[in-house]
């Protein structure tokens, strides 16, 4: 509806974006890290991860009517969708654990220190 105009002084700084982008860039390295490791030591991880994938694009496809669910599920499958949605959940589980954990964090450290 009504749009505030924030001041140079609201606006997010340096730091503020530098520890955002550092997070995300962090984030997804470790998921590639955990992918690497998963292949080469629990590689029935990937398998069964990519199998429940699988299940959900077929669910999802059955849940559309035709021709649109055909469509869906043949470019979720073919143009990369495999793989590509297994290393992104891979990512968003993660960023989703580590931003639990901070908030906790956050949550204790105030609690501690009585505000």
């Amino acid at each position: 509806m009504f749009q505030r105009k924030l001041n140079l002084s609201e606006r997010p700084g340096f730091r503020y974006h530098l520890k955002v982008h550092s997070f995300r860039t962090l984030t997804v390295i470790a998921s590639w890290v955990l992918i690497a490791l998963a292949f080469y030591q629990k590689p029935e991880y990937l398998t069964s991860m990519q199998r429940a994938i699988q299940r959900g694009i077929e669910w999802a496809g059955d849940a559309i009517p035709p021709p649109w669910g055909p469509r869906i599920e043949f470019v979720a499958r073919e143009v990369g969708g495999i793989i590509w949605l297994q290393i992104t959940l891979v990512v968003v589980c993660l960023r989703l654990a580590l931003s639990s954990i901070a908030i906790l964090w956050r949550f204790t450290r105030r609690r501690e220190s009585g505000w």
